[in-house]
């Protein structure tokens, strides 16, 4: 009888010891990699963008139509429809080397669509139906080196900050089906950064929600999943 209680008390013991070890193993504070995907409005680049189109807008409505009443040489006027903006997703991934600091960064894209028109006028100084000549596109692409800083974690919820410094890739292009299927394509690479003042994560040990506020490539605010293991 004495033999089988010390066998209960061993067996009880290593049961313990193992479902102690695998708590531990899996504790949140443990997690050493995280992957998330996040949708931001607000991003740098279409700032830029929204900038650029601004300027395009002013310099097509109201500088041409003064100097040349909106026609071009060749009887022409070029106009754009309404815009379908892709808003900014960003794909990110940290290695924490402790239990602050995570190493690792992210890739985000945005974008923009939009038609373009032409009508061409007779020599009669009538005009016949404007038609659609072609698309405009703009993509934009960064890589973002990034540290993020985790200054409250529990097993549930947790605040931390982000700073990262990178360059992004600008696309602008257009094919003028009008102008014999002419096409225009530039792209410029500039510096580019984010920093995440605030962030919450709200979840599972695993599994989490989160939201941001700053100013940078992924937006000045922004929402998404994060996968911790």
């Amino acid at each position: 009888m004495g033999n089988i209680k010390k066998l209960l008390f061993v067996f009880v013991a290593l049961i313990l010891a193992t479902t102690t070890v695998h708590a531990q193993t899996h504790k949140y504070y443990d997690t050493k990699h995280e992957v998330g995907v996040s949708v931001g409005v607000g991003a740098n680049t279409e700032i830029i963008g929204a900038i650029g189109d601004i300027t395009e807008i002013i310099a097509t409505n109201v500088v041409l139509p003064v100097l040349t009443a909106g026609w071009s040489l060749e009887n022409q006027k070029y106009s754009y429809g309404d815009a379908t903006y892709y808003p900014t997703i960003s794909v990110e991934y940290y290695y924490h080397v402790n239990k602050v600091i995570g190493l690792g960064g992210f890739v985000a894209y945005n974008g923009m669509s939009r038609d373009m028109f032409v009508t061409v006028k007779n020599d009669n100084d009538n005009t016949r139906k404007t038609e659609k000549s072609g698309v405009a596109k703009r993509h934009n692409l960064s890589i973002i080196p990034t540290a993020k800083f985790d200054w409250l974690r529990k097993k549930n919820f947790g605040m931390y900050s982000k700073l990262g410094v990178g360059v992004s890739f600008l696309n602008e292009s257009q094919k003028d089906d009008a102008a014999g299927g002419t096409d225009y394509s530039d792209t410029d690479v500039v510096f580019n950064f984010q920093c995440s003042l605030l962030g919450l994560e709200v979840g599972s040990q695993t599994i989490r929600g989160f939201a941001e506020v700053g100013v940078g490539e992924q937006g000045m605010l922004s929402a998404g999943l994060r996968y911790k293991f």
